[in-house]
């Protein structure tokens, strides 16, 4: 992975040397997360508040690093953001390791979709790559509704923080 600071600020301009790269975390940003993960969590947090809005059913949204740590959520109090995170981080990877799996040693797709229903209430956690922060998480539950619809916002929610944060990435 390339990477170049700009004079206008630090924000690392992020160059992947493979598909592999994209996943990670830019070094600069891991180093550094303390600070990252606060100007992450503003931006992601806004969009959070809209989902909210716009999703009156929503009972929780959660946004993390694929392996688990915690950037911004809300229907939550408390340390539950940071439990949801890293319980997200495990169901992703299950999935993940199941895909590989099921697909017979074929490299199964970088981003997901993992829904999970209970009674009334329906889970959604979709996995997307934006760079330079490497493979985000987002989870979103939501009572009364179709599997399909928490599916629909999740990936809406994607779109928007993509937007926001000003990156390139592709919500699964």
């Amino acid at each position: 992975m390339n990477a170049s600071t700009r004079a206008d600020g630090p924000a690392p301009t992020i160059e992947p040397a493979s598909a592999q790269d994209a996943v990670l975390m830019h070094p600069d940003l891991a180093a550094n997360w303390a600070l990252w993960s606060g100007v992450v969590s503003q931006a992601a947090l806004t969009r959070l508040r809209h989902l909210e809005e716009r999703f009156p059913e929503l009972t929780t949204a959660v946004l993390s690093t694929a392996d688990g740590l915690h950037i911004a959520s809300v229907g939550t109090l408390g340390e539950t953001g940071d439990r949801l995170a890293a319980m997200n981080g495990s169901l992703f990877a299950v999935a993940r390791a199941e895909a590989e799996i099921i697909s017979q040693g074929t490299e199964p797709s970088l981003s997901a979709v993992v829904s999970v229903s209970i009674g009334q209430s329906q889970l959604s956690l979709l996995s997307f790559i934006l760079a330079p922060y490497g493979q985000l998480l987002l989870s979103v539950s939501a009572k009364g509704v179709q599997v399909g619809t928490v599916i629909v916002q999740a990936r809406s929610a994607a779109y928007e923080l993509i937007t926001a944060l000003g990156l390139a990435g592709a919500p699964g």
